[in-house]
């Protein structure tokens, strides 16, 4: 057995992430993200809510409950997918999850390696690198090459252990699970690390991300009503006057 083979095999476990803004970004920013990019909270799918979302927003993170009727679903669309096809751009940049509970940092990963056109990276930071090294490999490769980088695991230790909730333990049963959402080439990508391929959702663009993920939710609302458990935050461009009012505070601090 190969030494990859015996990593996946005998799966890590993480402490799961917070669904928290605050938490992410400093994650985010942590390895090598511009602080001009910050995630925030959307509070709701109706247009008056998307409309408070900061703009632009490049990536949607989703929070939602593993339910027994979603993986039913989930498997009759992956073997829809099979015998049918989809649209798949080659820019999207998808991998898989080999590690327990690293949900909420393949999430951060999928959202920000997706938008590397416009978001500014530290030359010397994990993404820079990571994306560098792994732009090239299979969706298995790149799992891999996460499972053996020990910078992230410390900046996903760290940020798990900063969330305002209490901590679970590694072995502990999660049911909740973080996808992304992003606009590629025309078309709003669904990206779970535990499919084995992203998911195209339809025609999209930069200024229909917000909408057209939104819809994708109600459509998985109405299939299970019974469930609302939802937690929903966006990438975004961070406002001017926040900048502006950190600037000034860095200055006071000087």
């Amino acid at each position: 057995m190969s030494t990859d083979q015996e990593l996946i095999e005998t799966q890590k476990n993480w402490i799961p992430l917070e669904a928290n803004p605050e938490v992410l970004t400093t994650f985010m920013q942590s390895l090598g993200v511009s602080k001009d990019w910050e995630f925030c909270d959307i509070y709701g799918i109706e247009q008056d809510l998307l409309d408070l979302v900061p703009s632009p927003c490049v990536a949607v993170i989703l929070l939602f409950p593993i339910t027994n009727e979603y993986e039913d679903k989930r498997y009759k669309l992956e073997k829809e997918i099979d015998e049918k096809g989809q649209v798949l751009s080659d820019k999207v940049y998808f991998m898989k999850q080999y590690i327990g509970n690293a949900c909420g940092t393949i999430g951060v990963i999928h959202s920000v390696l997706n938008n590397a056109n416009v978001i500014e990276f530290n030359e010397n930071g994990f993404f820079k690198q990571f994306l560098d090294k792994t732009t090239s490999l299979s969706t298995e490769e790149r799992a891999i090459s996460l499972l053996k980088n020990s910078e992230i695991e410390k900046s996903h230790e760290i940020s798990a252990l900063q969330g305002q909730s209490n901590v679970p333990q590694e072995d502990e049963p999660v049911v909740l699970h973080f996808v992304s959402f992003v606009h590629v080439d025309g078309h709003l990508y669904e990206l779970d690390g535990r499919k084995p391929f992203a998911i195209n959702h339809g025609k999209s663009s930069a200024e229909t991300l917000l909408k057209d993920t939104a819809n994708v939710l109600q459509r998985m609302i109405d299939e299970d009503p019974k469930e609302i458990r939802f937690n929903l935050m966006g990438l975004v461009k961070k406002p001017i006057e926040e900048e502006e009012e950190e600037k000034k505070k860095e200055e006071e601090n000087k």
